[in-house]
């Protein structure tokens, strides 16, 4: 069974034999110049077809000696060998690297679809320019007795075995030239103490906190996916019958927090140690980050989608971790769901919020127990619920819900309102009740 990869282009390149490994390295370098990020393929031909080669004990060291010898600056490629189920064998080098521009060889070249052009001085130029300045990797760590067992648990658990050294920290941004940990290291390193919270407030501003936990204190990458699986916990849906139909909806939309949450966390102004956090209300959630959007997007270019990572390095170890990736499809997502106002935007940082489309069952059993305190009838705590529940209904599906008449319904609604517990929004034809 022929096994085909698909086709060259601006990020795969491939090559049918060890011979063309030199070449196939060219390639790479091409590629990174143009997109940071690339795939090479030995033992492939040009048209996908996986044809297999040799492999030895020695063919990944070989390879990854040949790369640091050809590619300045160094990058960390990810190798593997790969074996189809007819039992050819075949390379995967995996790059990614932000130091624009790389040479091959002590000369310079750019990708341009599935070719590798040579780069003149005016495109090194904008190379150079467009790379920016990580400000991550330009901090020294105050620590340097730093460790990275979690780091690599994660990267191993997605099948990458980077090597614990010297020529990865760097790669990643987090060495410096002089052998130093950046901040970028500290980060994601076991000895991170940086506090991420997720704050739980009582109603639907900050004057009452139900709970505060905390994820810090560890890599911050292993913090991220915490405060992930913490929120997928609150992803419930709803099941709604009344009107003859299944109509399902959830609680929110999961991969709208996912995206706002990692861009906040990878987007952060981590040199001011700030870290972002989660916010829950009764009606909504927000995800608070602190720092500009980043230089020199615009308002409609962040709204589109025009991915550029401010902490480079920190964001090339997300998307090894497999959090995150260069599509700039997480800011249309949000804004495709919730539109442009779940944004605000500042000079002091980013606040995403997302709003809930009914009401959580913890509120309302958080409710309810406060209406017993308060020791109401049980008809009135009845038709309060309900009414919090389902902010829309009219009066009549009230009564017949509560196998009440009709206008002891209205005098138990009017009651409500009087002692400060109900109010009635909107206009007739599009009220809606509202618990206080």
């Amino acid at each position: 069974m022929t096994v085909i990869l698909g086709k060259e282009d601006e990020t795969t390149e491939f090559k049918e034999s060890m011979s063309q490994l030199d070449k196939g390295i060219k390639s790479l370098a091409a590629i990174l110049n143009r997109h940071q990020h690339g795939d090479l393929y030995i033992g492939v031909d040009d048209n996908g077809v996986v044809k297999g080669v040799d492999v030895g004990s020695r063919t990944m060291e070989d390879i990854r000696n040949r790369v640091h010898d050809l590619i300045r600056p160094h990058v960390e490629p990810e190798i593997s060998i790969d074996t189809t189920e007819t039992g050819e064998s075949y390379v995967s080098i995996h790059a990614t690297g932000y130091d624009i521009p790389y040479s091959y060889d002590g000369r310079y070249y750019i990708r341009n679809a599935a070719s590798d052009e040579s780069a003149g001085p005016e495109v090194v130029a904008q190379m150079v320019m467009a790379r920016g300045i990580d400000p991550l990797r330009c901090q020294r760590s105050d620590v340097q007795d730093l460790t990275f067992d979690t780091l690599f648990g994660i990267l191993s658990d997605r099948g990458k075995h980077p090597r614990n050294d010297a020529g990865f920290y760097r790669s990643h941004g987090m060495m410096d030239e002089h052998g130093r940990f950046t901040l970028t290291a500290y980060l994601v390193s076991d000895q991170s103490n940086v506090q991420m919270q997720v704050v739980t407030f009582d109603g639907t501003d900050r004057s009452a906190v139900s709970s505060r936990t905390d994820y810090g204190g560890r890599c911050l990458i292993r913090s991220a996916i915490d405060i992930l699986s913490r929120i997928s916990s609150y992803a419930v849906t709803e099941v709604d019958l009344s009107k003859g139909v299944r109509i399902e909806q959830n609680l929110f939309d999961m991969d709208s927090f996912r995206e706002a949450w990692i861009n906040a966390c990878v987007h952060n102004a981590w040199s001011a140690m700030v870290p972002p956090s989660v916010m829950l209300f009764d009606d909504r959630m927000k995800i608070v980050s602190y720092g500009r959007i980043p230089f020199p997007s615009s308002l409609e270019e962040f709204f589109a989608g025009d991915s550029r990572p401010v902490n480079r390095s920190l964001f090339e170890l997300f998307t090894l971790a497999g959090l995150t990736e260069q599509s700039g499809h997480g800011i249309p997502t949000i804004v495709k769901k919730y539109g442009r106002e779940a944004f605000n935007i500042t000079d002091n940082g980013v606040v995403v919020t997302i709003p809930f489309a009914f009401t959580p069952d913890y509120v309302k059993a958080r409710k309810e127990s406060e209406i017993r305190k308060a020791g109401m009838d049980p008809k009135l705590r009845f038709i309060l619920m309900y009414l919090g529940s389902n902010p829309e209904v009219k009066l009549s599906d009230v009564a017949e819900a509560a196998e009440m008449s009709l206008s002891a319904v209205k005098k138990a609604v009017a009651s409500l309102k009087g002692d400060g517990f109900l109010r009635n929004e909107g206009t007739n034809r599009n009220s809606r009740w509202v618990v206080l």
